[in-house]
């Protein structure tokens, strides 16, 4: 298993919260996922959990985050997001099977989901005025529209 996130678990919005920034190399992609980022583990549907996971199992919850980061700061293109989260599935113990069956889920579905809707802008912005005065932050990778609305403030 690939190293994990320090999460906790925030119940108010029935989510978790990066505690520390996660790092990570995957498909020759370095990807930072900063401190205070939350999600809600992955988006599997429940009539799906006997054959994969429940979303907050520990094989799928890292992946996840970073998918689900990839998909809020578009580092990367749809389609190389949803390879990473293959990539890193499989490298975290999941079986080529159930690997499979995610990412044909996220190919297919996961679309719905790439553009930013107004929520997950405002959720960029709030986390990007908690990060911005980090040595690091250029390695977030947030997308230069939130970048240049906080400056602009």
């Amino acid at each position: 298993m690939l190293k994990q996130p320090k999460l906790q678990p925030s119940a108010l919005v029935n989510k978790y919260e990066l505690t520390w920034d996660f790092e990570i190399e995957a498909d020759g992609v370095d990807i930072v996922v900063p401190k205070y980022f939350r999600y809600d583990g992955a988006t599997i549907p429940a009539i799906a959990w006997q054959i994969t996971f429940t979303p907050f199992h520990p094989d799928v919850m890292m992946p996840a985050l970073v998918h689900d980061w990839l998909f809020y700061n578009h580092q990367v293109d749809r389609e190389q997001a949803d390879d990473i989260l293959f990539t890193l599935l499989r490298q975290n113990g999941v079986d080529n099977l159930r690997a499979n069956m995610i990412w044909g889920a996220v190919r297919t579905a996961g679309g719905l989901f790439w553009d930013n809707d107004d929520e997950e802008i405002e959720t960029l912005k709030k986390l990007y005025r908690l990060v911005k005065n980090r040595e690091n932050v250029d390695r977030y990778r947030f997308p230069q529209a939130i970048i240049d609305a906080i400056n602009n403030e």
